[in-house]
Parts: C-alpha cells; structure tokens; sequence
C-alpha cells in the first residue's frame, strides 16, 4: 500500500504537469491567433502594397498564380455578368412601375366615368321628379277650381246600406 506522502507527491505531479500543459497552451494560443488575425499586419499589407510600384505587384501577381492550384477569377466576366443581371431586373422593375401607373390611370378614368354617369342619373331623377310635381301641381289646381253646386236628380233614390247577414256555419253545435 503506497504511503500517503508518496500519494500525495503523485497528485501533486499531475497538477504541476496540467498546469505547464496550460501555461504552454495559452501562450501558443495566443502567438497562434495574434499570427493568423493581426490588424496591425493586415494594414501593414495594406500600406505596402500601395507603396510597391506596379513591376512589382506584376511579379506578386505572376507569383500567386504560380502557387495557386485553381484558375484565375475574372472579374470583367463577373461584372458584365452581374451588369445584365442588374439590367434586366431593372426592366422589370420598369414594367412593373409602368403597369402600375398604367392601372391607376385606368383606374381614375373609370372613378370619372362613374361619378359622371351618377351625376348624369341624378340630373335624369330630378328632372324627373319636377315634371312629376309639375304633373301633381296641375291636377291640384284642376281640382281646386270651384264648380258650384251639383244638381242632383230628383228620380234617384237614397243610397241604403246594405244590410250583411250572420255568418252560418254548418255543424257548428253545442260545446
């Protein structure tokens, strides 16, 4: 059975081995990351490529192909490319700005047409309405024209009522 001294020596071992395992993985973390994402660098890459004259970057640039395993982007087919795409989305964009106005109008011109033809029907009722007061005015006065008394025969008899009769019902009894 190991003594508790010796235990106690292997975990402490274990501990100091983790924490240089740490330490080490901090500091290559780091130096790793300041390497691969350094701003400073970027526009140190930036500056200097605007300070090289153009012999120079025609070399970096023969160069770069040299080590790429991959064709060449061209860019002057990209835009021509991405040139008519934007000229026939624009189009129809026209088309659409033109079919839109174009409803509108049609639109107006038919709210017109339709308040013309109920002004036009309004003006019709109207007209109509004043020949019919006209219509009624004139027989008002036709009647309102005194005629004097009516003579009336002395061989026509007195208007009697007619009498009406029980209603009968068959088999209507007792109930």
């Amino acid at each position: 059975m190991p003594t508790k001294g010796a235990v106690t020596d292997g975990r402490k071992k274990i501990w100091d081995n983790l924490w240089e395992l740490g330490e080490s993985t901090v500091k290559t973390t780091a130096q790793e990351l300041s390497q691969t994402f350094s701003p400073l660098k970027i526009l140190e890459g930036m500056i200097g490529e605007q300070n090289e004259n153009p012999s120079v970057e025609k070399n970096n640039e023969n160069d770069l192909r040299k080590k790429q395993n991959s064709t060449p982007l061209d860019t002057e087919k990209l835009r021509k490319i991405y040139q008519e795409q934007d000229k026939q989305k624009e189009e129809a964009l026209r088309q659409r700005l033109f079919q839109l106005v174009k409803r509108g109008e049609e639109e107006v011109l038919q709210r017109q047409k339709q308040q013309e033809a109920e002004k036009q029907r309004m003006e019709a009722y109207q007209e109509q309405e004043k020949k019919r007061k006209e219509e009624e005015r004139k027989r008002q006065e036709v009647l309102e024209i005194p005629q004097g008394k009516i003579r009336r025969s002395i061989f026509s008899p007195k208007k009697v009522a007619k009498r009406q009769l029980a209603e009968v019902k068959p088999a209507a009894g007792k109930q």
